[in-house]
């Protein structure tokens, strides 16, 4: 009698399509492509550090065109506001009294959240992202949801030097220097 395949089979097979297409376009990266399919399909946040140059954003962004989903993107900045991540507030809901965000295209919808220069963000970013990163949840005034994020990336040029940062440093499990390819 044949073992029979669990349901999850076709998604396994999807993902390992994935892997062997972005293997086979970004050469010397399968660590970090491996690592992209685990954190997305464990849930956990990764860190990718690197120069520029080094394929950090183009593996991410190569990863969302290959799955199906709602993808968030976003180059941070010390001028970076709320509203750019999470969505402006719903001026007619505030008129009203209430203090509503839409959310439609931004990170709180998003499957796969790309931060990039991540640690270039201002502390009302970084501090706002801490709940996001550590429980999957969104909070702004009285709106609280979980988030349907399965993986965020965040990615910068150099660790952070600050000791503030190291609160959301240590958010990310999972963190991998992704360097230049060698020349051979």
């Amino acid at each position: 009698m044949p073992a029979e395949l669990p349901d999850e089979w076709p998604l396994i097979e999807k993902l390992n399509a994935v892997a062997r297409h972005l293997k086979a376009t970004f050469v010397g990266k399968d660590d970090v492509i491996d690592l992209l399919i685990i954190c997305l399909v464990g849930r956990e946040n990764l860190f990718l550090l690197g120069p520029p140059g080094t394929a950090k954003s183009a593996l991410v962004r190569a990863l969302a065109q290959r799955l199906q989903g709602q993808t968030f993107e976003y180059l941070l900045t010390r001028f970076t506001e709320p509203g750019e991540l999470f969505g402006p507030f719903d001026i007619r809901r505030l008129r009203e009294g209430d203090l509503v965000t839409n959310t439609a295209g931004m990170l709180p919808e998003a499957h796969l959240i790309f931060l990039d220069e991540l640690l270039n963000a201002n502390s009302a970013i970084l501090n706002s992202l801490l709940t996001v990163l550590n429980e999957r949840v969104f909070r702004r005034g009285r709106d609280s949801r979980p988030l349907p994020a399965l993986l965020l990336v965040g990615a910068s040029n150099q660790l952070p030097a600050d000791e503030a940062l190291q609160a959301l440093f240590d958010r990310f499990l999972v963190r991998v220097h992704c360097g230049y390819v060698a020349p051979d």
